[in-house]
């Protein structure tokens, strides 16, 4: 992705998971890559996303399913994602209660917050990155 910036605190070229999310039945054109780093003491997230409602509020959760469609409990709340005026939006989150092997293989859902409900309109799996 063009917008993965290098950080001296990552110890690793690259990732060691990503998810690529993609929009479901009411949002389909939502797209965004969310990439996880391994740290000493936890996690970096970094995430960009594109075609989202515009100046909307998000919630952003690891979800403990294996399938997008299964997704189960949220086991991870990271914070909330903002769209801007374009639709495009991007997170950088560092977790001190996290490792990578807790969410690999699982969910991570973007959920459009509205009238303090929580509509999914994106989700993806974190897949290892070889």
């Amino acid at each position: 992705m063009e917008n993965v910036t290098d950080y001296a605190f990552i110890e690793q070229d690259r990732p060691v998971l990503e998810a690529e999310l993609r929009g479901g039945e009411e949002y389909p054109d939502i797209r965004g890559k969310v990439y996880a780093y391994a740290l000493p003491d936890g996690l970096y997230l970094q995430g960009d996303f594109e075609n989202m409602p515009i100046n909307s509020d998000f919630a952003f959760h690891v979800h403990e399913g294996l399938l997008c469609e299964n997704k189960g409990e949220k086991i991870l709340l990271l914070p909330d994602v903002f769209s801007d005026g374009t639709g495009n939006a991007s997170a950088q989150i560092y977790l001190d209660r996290a490792d990578h092997t807790q969410i690999a293989g699982r969910p991570i859902v973007l959920h459009l917050k509205s009238n303090g409900d929580e509509i999914t309109v994106a989700c993806g799996l974190f897949q290892r990155v070889l």
